[in-house]
């Protein structure tokens, strides 16, 4: 585990971007006069007049070509008046559409390059430029005739899914691919404008069979975990065209990684917690709120002390500074995977992870069900969401929903009985009215913030018009352990 505190040497390490782990990518891998056009054509369409254009670190030396070509393509027809802004440093995540560094240029439209996540966006309109990876078709078919061989290929039902940056190479060999196999189904990318059927996919031509194999291509990553997770097959069989050795199909399960076995620790540590912090790493994911909300209510149902953090670029140095709570869940988009670092304090789930430990409702068929990252899934509607209400009519109706449990991290048995008394108080929306005994027959309502009441250091106080006025002057400077300019530290 990371240090909880950090040095003035560390400190000037994580300011250096290290440029020896940002992939080098090629302008042509991600730029060309097709994208150049759909870029210019989707702009005008929209009458759009600030655009942003969002480059990951891989793609930012390719900016200003990019830029260039853009601006005189624009100025060239009705829409010269276009400003064009480049977002290099995102606030989460590169494969997310920054929405929060778009709102600070006024931006009316976003311009996504590189990978992406395709997580719904509900403010602004997005185009998604993907990288344009090549496929090698003889592989792929040579791949393909190794497994299944090539008689019989007509009753072959396969459902065919891919990385993004794959997108345009699939696209160019589906009618190859279908000629082969008259039955194989092709999954597309859901437009940002459209309701997808599955996670991004859509279905155009017909439904995908879950009682059939699967096919990804692409490489072994979150975008393929979290579509082996979400859609049923017999069996997941992935081609990764980044491998130079024999060309051949890979059976994969997703559900049995090895550090998806390593998450029933951190869910058996949450259930022990008496205080979660709700760590908001998404500003423009659609849902991020709901979501927000359905944790703060498994909280107030399990009987613990929930918190929202709202933090850019999560890390354990920063949530190592909230030592009083015991355990952490992340709110992000579906491919950031921070939260399976062993470097954190304290543990650090996934929305699912914390449903798992917190929901009452969740019976064992339901923890078995699939894992997912993308929390629209335990929203309503989604395809794992469990409401807390039906626990509360259970216990009503006088059932034991709760039963008693044994923590498998203190020994310690835990009977349900915090949980039972937080449901009954729980109201129809999701809120809670706690009351505690302050004496003499008085009731006091009670929340988070009261567990800090007793601290002798509380926080900066503004004391706003209490203060007289002051001179300005200079201040210190340096790091704390030992500031430059500081008249109380004695010189030798």
């Amino acid at each position: 585990m990371s240090s909880v505190f950090s040095s003035s040497d560390t400190i000037a390490q994580n300011q250096i971007i290290d440029q020896s782990n940002v992939e080098q990518v090629a302008l042509t891998d991600v730029w060309n006069d097709v994208q150049l056009t759909r870029c210019v054509h989707w702009i005008e369409q929209r009458a759009l007049k600030r655009v942003a254009l969002q480059f990951p670190d891989s793609v930012l030396p390719h900016s200003v070509h990019i830029v260039n070509e853009l601006r005189d393509a624009l100025s060239a027809g009705e829409d010269a008046a276009v400003q064009l802004f480049v977002l290099g440093d995102t606030s989460y995540g590169s494969c997310c559409v920054d929405e929060v560094a778009a709102s600070h240029a006024n931006a009316d439209g976003i311009v996504h390059f590189g990978h992406a996540c395709l997580s719904k966006v509900a403010r602004v309109p997005v185009l998604y430029v993907f990288f344009q990876h090549a496929l090698d078709e003889t592989r792929l078919l040579t791949a393909l005739a190794s497994e299944y061989g090539t008689d019989g290929t007509d009753e072959l039902e396969l459902s065919c899914f891919y990385e993004v940056g794959y997108a345009n190479a699939v696209a160019r060999m589906s009618e190859t691919l279908r000629a082969r196999y008259p039955r194989m189904v092709i999954a597309s990318l859901a437009e940002p404008d459209q309701q997808p059927d599955t996670l991004c996919w859509k279905f155009n031509e017909k439904p995908h069979a879950p009682h059939h194999p699967s096919l990804y291509i692409g490489r072994d990553n979150l975008s393929f975990f979290n579509t082996a997770v979400a859609i049923a097959a017999t069996e997941w069989l992935r081609f990764d065209p980044t491998n130079e050795g024999e060309a051949r199909l890979e059976r994969t399960n997703a559900a049995g990684a090895q550090w998806l076995r390593r998450r029933y620790y951190a869910i058996e540590r949450c259930k022990d917690a008496g205080s979660i912090g709700i760590v908001v790493a998404t500003l423009s994911t659609s849902g991020y709120l709901s979501i927000v909300s359905r944790m703060q209510q498994l909280g107030k149902a399990r009987g613990v002390r929930t918190y929202i953090i709202s933090i850019g670029k999560v890390n354990p140095e920063k949530l190592a500074n909230f030592i009083d709570i015991d355990c952490f869940v992340l709110v992000g988009c579906p491919e950031n995977d921070i939260f399976t670092s062993r470097d954190f304090f304290r543990p650090l789930l996934s929305v699912y992870e914390a449903e798992m430990a917190l929901n009452p409702a969740w019976a064992e068929r339901l923890c078995t069900a699939g894992y997912t990252t993308n929390f629209a899934d335990l929203l309503p509607d989604g395809r794992l969401y469990s409401d807390v209400e039906q626990v509360v009519a259970a216990m009503e109706n006088g059932e034991n929903v709760v039963a008693p449990d044994v923590s498998l991290v203190t020994g310690r048995a835990r009977d349900g009985t915090r949980t039972r008394n937080a449901l009954k108080r729980l109201e129809p929306d999701g809120s809670g009215m706690e009351v505690a005994v302050k004496g003499k027959n008085e009731v006091a309502q009670i929340s988070s913030a009261d567990h800090f009441a007793s601290r002798s250091w509380q926080g900066l106080e503004q004391n706003l018009g209490q203060d007289a006025p002051a001179r300005v002057q200079e201040g210190r400077s340096g790091l704390p352990i030992q500031y430059e300019n500081d008249p109380t530290q004695c010189s030798d």
